[in-house]
């Protein structure tokens, strides 16, 4: 069964360039090292380019562990985590209607 999540944030207005580079950073090593990752897209916002909106398809609960534990993550936290005004918002869903082939 997919995992699906998103990960919203605020970064202080002279953090949003450390913030892109680490989304840059995260995606290219996913793309690359994970394929269990299914879907994984980062939003800035146009009205509020401090904020961000990640959404994430893992394959399993396992190809989340994956990605999580990966030194590619860890490398995200450490450059992002202090940039943010509030902790990282996590919210987990479950599928109601999808037309992308997930399952």
């Amino acid at each position: 069964m997919p995992v699906i999540m998103t990960a919203r944030y605020q970064v202080r207005p002279q953090s949003v360039q450390i913030c892109k580079q680490a989304i840059e950073q995260l995606v290219e090593h996913i793309r690359k090292n994970e394929p269990r990752t299914k879907f994984y897209i980062a939003l800035q916002e146009n009205l509020n380019p401090t904020r961000f909106l990640h959404t994430l398809i893992f394959e399993s609960e396992a190809a989340m562990a994956l990605h999580r534990n990966s030194k590619a993550a860890e490398q995200f936290v450490k450059q992002l985590y202090p940039e943010t005004l509030e902790p990282i918002e996590f919210t987990e869903y479950q599928i109601t209607g999808c037309n992308l082939d997930l399952l």
